[in-house]
């Protein structure tokens, strides 16, 4: 209450919601994606797609996705992720051109095409060329899950994902697992074979 009757009336003119984070979808800058996406061999798309599944089915009552099995057949769900991303950013009025369908189309290409090479025996030369070929494919998977990372932050107000941008310790934790198993990964590959 104000002293002075006379006074003008005193108002908080800041706008609190301008420039909120909106939890509809996994909020994270695009450089602790790749970090953790390349430090876990790809693992780390495994809990984007849960946590992305999670907040959506929290922000959209009227749809109840089980986020864990669209997390684990992620290559079933992810043209549907990818879809209502991009009906998110139309619903929104934000500005942000991609094509959700051909996005979602090469990063299952590349996910399955990645898992079938990866079950070829590793014998002879052409065994060996198949060995490495799940590594640039993983980077084309992680490449669309960035892409359709940008998509989010831009339709839940944060272009640069600057509210889920430091590594935590817990990133450290996954990432050191990730080293270990990448590295064991190369030694099973180089090691000769008894």
């Amino acid at each position: 209450m104000q002293d002075n009757i006379y006074a003008a009336p005193e108002a908080n003119l800041v706008d609190t919601e301008v420039g909120a984070v909106d939890p509809a979808f996994y909020v994270v800058s695009p450089a602790k994606f790749f970090t953790l996406f390349f430090f876990t061999i790809g693992l780390f798309g495994v809990y984007w797609h849960y946590k992305n599944w999670t907040l959506y089915k929290a922000a959209y009552n009227d749809h109840k996705p089980i986020p864990v099995m669209r997390a684990i057949f992620s290559i079933f769900f992810t043209h549907a992720l990818f879809s209502v991303i991009d009906r998110r950013i139309t619903d929104t009025g934000k500005d942000f051109k991609w094509n959700a369908t051909a996005w979602a189309t090469v990063g299952v290409i590349a996910l399955v095409t990645s898992n079938v090479i990866d079950r070829i025996p590793a014998s002879g030369t052409l065994g060996a060329l198949f060995a490495f070929m799940p590594i640039p494919l993983t980077l084309v998977y992680g490449l669309t899950l960035l892409k359709a990372q940008r998509a989010i932050n831009v339709s839940c107000n944060d272009p640069q994902g600057k509210s889920n941008r430091t590594i935590t310790w817990a990133n450290c934790i996954w990432i050191f697992l990730g080293a270990a198993l990448f590295t064991l990964a190369l030694l099973g590959v180089f090691l000769p074979e008894e």
